[in-house]
């Protein structure tokens, strides 16, 4: 499940902070209080978590914009101080696949695309190609409807944020969210018994369904036997005879009325309900044609609105780039412009009058932003308005043609009516053939028992080859889960080999780690002892037991392809951990993680580290990023001219 972070732009209420990302290794470093956690934070809060209200968050914090990769898709997402609800999310894909939404947190009843869309995880899971889990509503009720994993209960994994690393160990501790992570590992290796329970509940339903119709068979063959109704070939002479009585009273009825001889009078006010039909269809499909080229005209508008927006972006960061640019030649004709005098209101190359044209504040860029948003939104909401319009209006067109031809039927027959000396004769032989047609309709009817026999027992023949398919997905199915027997147990592994590799304290080569998949909590097991995250005593150790585990599933995902996001953010990782007393600890533990990061192919597992001291790597690795903040002029704090707690 790739996703890879590109930038962090952070907008407050005086500047513009950014904060770009390796594809290999970021170190985030440099003492309390200068905004390190709260970047890590922000990238959650993009993804649809809560923020922490720091006070600087409180006075200063006006929105946030994250620059990522999601599968094969560049994307953006926005979220302001106040969006509480919805995450603005931007996307461009292949062959020029744009779109923008206004992604809900929590799933609403209409779909966002032409996809199983309604929320934000949904949106990230369909951007990244994947296609998640079902599982329970309420675990614990086994009539509670299916519903989508959501990219929450999964972010526990790759976000290890500071106040959870020695207290929790991905939520399993939690009667409620502990459901929920134990679901998200399910869906990282493989093993979720709901689809077998289905595929075992589908192969029952065929095989009775197969049973039923059979059953069906042999009733109404017994129900044939039982009134004589006789064979197909009976109930076809019957039909034949029955068809040939009404030709001769369709032909007497025909004679009947060439001989006739009357005029005809229609009534003068069907005729001119007839002629207002006319003229209102003619009107209505106007109107649908008109509603129709201005919807396509408000599509295109949109998608310049979309346009737009991603332009405006790119003359920002184009600005960003040349502002303080000087010309040493004239880029016309090359001639040396270093010797010529400035004037302090000129232009030096043209000597023109200086101009101030710098980019607008960051609450105006803002603004700017909102409004293109607030535009994209009001067309898709017009569009919408004017297609339920339009399909009204062809409900409408549809009735009036249908109530038209109804119409038009009734003034023929009309204008066929026998005068009152031909109503009996017309009425006798209309009544027979309505006699005829009944007759004709029942022997049909009953004629269609021999075929629906066939039907069935061929119905039923085909719903073999189902069986034998649903039989096969369960044999698939198993194979399946124990595939992921084998992801659980190489999973514990390279946790061991992880905790040997950082010389965790109390683990030897002699232990080994078990996982069991009823409650995923991972147990070293020492002779006749084990223990568990919650048994380690030690703050330092809880927190170095987080960080091997996540660096196992993460190491486990890339090797054996299992849906896991690339992406591992740590803060504090050596949290409890004194380097004074324990230095051999964090350089190992560090070494491992670049030594990981040297060894990956593609996809590449990108890490984001925050610490309060830098670790350099050694060797060096390419692309490696590291900033200090620390609250001076050459390592600013996240928002550089704030000052408080």
């Amino acid at each position: 499940m790739k996703i890879h972070l590109k930038k962090l732009l952070v907008r407050t209420r005086r500047t513009v902070e950014q904060i770009d990302f390796s594809d290999s290794v970021t170190f985030l470093h440099g003492p309390v209080s200068t905004g390190k956690s709260t970047i890590a934070r922000l990238i959650d809060y993009c993804f649809g978590g809560e923020l922490e209200r720091t006070p600087a968050i409180q006075l200063e914090f006006v929105a946030v914009e994250l620059s990522l990769k999601l599968g094969g898709y560049d994307c953006t997402i926005e979220r302001a101080a106040n969006d509480n609800q919805r995450v603005r999310v931007t996307w461009n894909g292949i062959d020029n696949n744009i779109g923008s939404v206004n992604a809900p947190l929590v799933a609403q009843s209409e779909s966002l695309l032409d996809a199983e869309v309604y929320s934000l995880s949904d949106l990230i899971f369909y951007l990244c190609g994947i296609t998640p889990i079902k599982v329970r509503q309420r675990s614990r009720d086994p009539e509670s409807p299916l519903i989508r994993l959501s990219f929450r209960d999964i972010w526990w994994y790759c976000y290890l944020d500071q106040a959870h690393l020695d207290s929790s160990f991905f939520r399993l501790e939690d009667p409620f969210r502990g459901r929920k992570s134990q679901d998200a590992m399910k869906f990282f290796t493989g093993l979720h018994s709901e689809r077998l329970s289905q595929l075992e509940t589908e192969l029952m339903q065929i095989i009775d369904e197969q049973r039923t119709k059979r059953e069906a068979v042999l009733q109404i063959r017994s129900f044939i036997s039982r009134f004589e109704l006789g064979s197909e070939l009976d109930m076809a002479g019957q039909l034949q005879e029955t068809e040939l009585a009404l030709n001769m009273a369709k032909t007497e009825r025909a004679r009947l009325e060439i001989t006739r001889y009357s005029e005809t009078h229609p009534t003068d006010e069907l005729r001119s309900t007839l002629r207002r039909l006319s003229s209102d269809i003619e009107s209505i499909s106007l109107a649908i044609a008109e509603s129709t080229e201005s919807i396509e005209e408000q599509r295109a508008l949109r998608a310049e609105f979309i346009t737009t927006k991603t332009k405006a972006e790119r003359v920002t960061q184009a600005w960003e780039i040349l502002e303080g640019v000087h010309c040493q030649r004239c880029p016309d004709c090359g001639a040396d412009v270093l010797g010529r005098p400035q004037m302090e209101d000129q232009c030096r190359l043209c000597g023109s009058p200086k101009v101030d044209n710098r980019i607008t504040s960051s609450l105006d860029q803002e603004v700017a932003r909102r409004d293109l948003n607030e535009r994209i939104d009001q067309i898709a909401d017009s569009i919408a308005r004017r297609e339920r319009e339009l399909n009204r209006m062809k409900k409408q067109l549809v009735k009036a043609k249908t109530l038209k031809e109804s119409l038009d039927a009734q003034l023929q027959e009309e204008l066929a009516r026998y005068d009152s000396a031909f109503v009996e004769n017309i009425r006798a032989i209309e009544g027979e053939i309505a006699t005829l047609s009944e007759r004709i309709r029942s022997l049909q009817r009953l004629q269609q028992m021999p075929h629906a026999i066939n039907a069935l027992e061929e119905e039923a023949g085909a719903l073999q080859g189902r069986i034998d398919r649903s039989r096969r997905n369960l044999a698939e199915e198993r194979d399946r889960l124990h595939n992921a027997d084998e992801n659980i147990i190489a999973i514990a592994r390279e946790f061991k080999r992880i905790m040997l590799a950082i010389s965790f304290p109390g683990v030897s080569e002699q232990d080994h780690v078990l996982i069991d998949p009823r409650n995923w909590k991972p147990a070293v097991v020492h002779g006749d002892q084990d223990w568990t995250f919650w048994d380690t005593g030690s703050g330092g150790k809880k927190t170095l037991f987080n960080v091997c585990y996540a660096l196992a599933i993460h190491l486990v995902a890339r090797g054996r392809g299992l849906p896991v996001p690339t992406l591992l953010i740590m803060d504090s990782p050596t949290k409890n951990i004194s380097e004074d007393e324990n230095p051999e600890l964090i350089q190992s533990l560090y070494r491992e993680i670049y030594q990981i990061s040297r060894d990956q192919d593609e996809p590449k597992l990108q890490f984001l580290l925050i610490d309060s001291d830098l670790v350099h790597p050694d060797p060096p690795i390419q692309d490696f990023s590291e900033r200090r903040m620390a609250g001076e002029p050459d390592a600013p704090s996240l928002i550089p001219y704030y000052t408080g707690p």
